[in-house]
């Protein structure tokens, strides 16, 4: 197709509407700080001839990354949080384990006794990311020996940390904070012949905050919510709020509660935002999720459990612009799917809470087992491979896409207020073409502005070719973008300082 009538093409989508999406107004959804995502419909004005579609990661070819291979180490479970320290040049680790089978020993830990079946939080680090060291800490004591990679932290059950590097703490004691449940204050008891912490007054969520991220110092409030929570702990600073917010079952069941925090102490009633309904099938949950936010968007890897079937848990997504009101994405489409039967993730995967950026790639770890869980329609099994960690990986912004087939597509974005900088794109028009108008309000092409392109190729950061001073007499003027799309998916844009190279119309 020529280059006008590509364009006589694009005008007569932009004349006609198919779906339309939201009131239009555009307000509360568009943030020039961040780049733009198509996860939900709110800044999407219309769309023609293009699907939203949930784009799976890449598993890593060495997965698993990190397994259970010390005496402690029943298992390795990201209950806990991955996360890049710029200021170290390091990946860091910290995950759950359980000691392997000590029958109705306890453990001794200091002056107070542990359940065999104990929570113990373990940590780990990495100079790429793919090579993982565990290293000695010294500061827990199993069996007398404190030589291992165990952190000192909960009394008595620790499980579902979350951490936490908070760059507005002006205390540096504090920069690094954690949430997590604690339960076992009843003591232990026995459940099908072997014992566990038993359930007492003083559990619940708890807070702590640390100078490193390794040395740990608990509120003396704590539990500063009396709530149970056996399951992934979520921890993220919204800057929007200026609250901490958390997120876990909180006592509600398998589903998704939040509570805030302005001052990491004093933490409001947990609100339930998100549940299983109909469409998700009977005996669906969320048995939990790793929540962080992106792009100033709330994203969240749901752990969804079919105990209604056959007990297997794998992740979709969700996201919300508030933390309060959710959307799932792509129609409840599976994000990171189950593993071949038999392999050491074909029964349940888990991602944990922290989204890792490296190079063009997003970076996700999760947990992996080869067996369901154990419920009403599923006996328990015995594993053949233990729980153990691997990464998941995809393109910037990779989530979802707005993808055009051979026919011409388009996406009309609701109107904002055009900020300064240039606009780029992130997009795979590797097979076909993009083209893009900057439009009045109402979806009108402005004089000048109109069919920039066709782009081709592959970009996670493409600008455009637009004269500075083409769009300088718009700024702070409401305007609206339109995609041409064929044979395209479009997954980001936004208007921040790039590298790439211009895109030539």
């Amino acid at each position: 197709m020529d280059r006008r009538r590509f364009l006589g093409s694009l005008a007569a989508l932009a004349a006609g509407v198919t779906r339309v999406h939201g009131d239009g107004a555009g307000r509360g959804w568009f943030d020039p700080r961040h780049r733009q995502l198509f996860l939900d419909d709110a800044g999407i004005a219309r769309v023609t001839g293009m699907t939203r579609v949930v784009n799976p990661p890449t598993r890593h070819p060495a997965n698993p990354l990190i397994v259970p291979d010390q005496p402690w180490e029943s298992r390795c479970q990201v209950y806990g949080t991955a996360l890049y320290d710029e200021a170290l040049k390091r990946f860091r680790l910290w995950y759950l384990t359980i000691p392997k089978d000590r029958g109705l020993e306890p453990l001794h830990v200091g002056d107070r006794l542990r359940a065999p079946h104990t929570t113990l939080v373990a940590y780990a680090e990495s100079d790429d990311g793919i090579h993982w060291l565990k290293p000695d800490l010294s500061q827990f004591s199993y069996d007398g020996d404190v030589h291992n990679n165990l952190i000192d932290l909960g009394r008595d059950n620790c499980e579902g940390i979350s951490v936490l590097l908070d760059a507005t703490d002006p205390h540096r004691t504090r920069r690094w904070k954690a949430v997590y449940w604690d339960h076992g204050s009843g003591g232990i008891t026995t459940r099908d012949g072997q014992p566990y912490s038993e359930d007492g007054p003083d559990d619940g969520f708890c807070v702590a905050t640390s100078p490193d991220g390794l040395h740990w110092t608990p509120s003396a409030a704590n539990p500063v919510i009396r709530a149970y929570c056996d399951t992934g702990q979520n921890l993220v600073y919204d800057p929007g709020l200026r609250r901490y917010v958390a997120f876990s079952r909180f006592g509600l069941g398998r589903k998704l509660a939040r509570s805030e925090s302005a001052d990491f102490a004093q933490w409001t009633t947990p609100e339930l935002v998100l549940e299983c309904d109909e469409p998700d099938g009977p005996g669906t949950q969320i048995y939990g999720a790793g929540i962080d936010l992106y792009h100033g968007i709330y994203l969240a890897m749901l752990w969804i459990y079919r105990e209604g079937t056959d007990g297997t848990i794998d992740t979709q997504l969700a996201c919300s612009r508030d933390g309060r009101q959710w959307t799932r994405v792509g129609d409840r489409a599976t994000w990171l799917a189950l593993g071949e039967p038999g392999t050491w993730e074909g029964g349940m995967v888990r991602p944990c809470g922290r989204i890792i950026r490296h190079d063009d790639e997003l970076w996700v770890y999760y947990c992996g087992t080869d067996i369901a869980h154990a419920g009403p329609n599923v006996t328990r099994q015995t594993p053949k491979h233990p729980s153990s960690i691997g990464l998941a990986t995809l393109r910037a912004d990779g989530f979802v896409s707005l993808d055009a087939g051979d026919r011409l597509g388009s996406v009309l974005t609701k109107p904002f207020p055009l900020p300064p900088g240039r606009l780029n794109l992130n997009a795979d028009a590797s097979r076909g073409s993009i083209s893009v108008s900057v439009c009045s309000p109402e979806g009108r092409p402005l004089p000048g502005l109109s069919g920039l392109g066709p782009i081709v190729g592959n970009h996670t950061n493409l600008v455009l070719a637009i004269a500075p001073e083409a769009l300088e007499r718009l700024h702070g003027r409401p305007v609206s973008l339109l995609f041409g799309c064929r044979r395209a998916k479009l997954y980001s844009y936004g208007f921040m300082r790039a590298e790439a190279q211009p895109a030539t119309p």
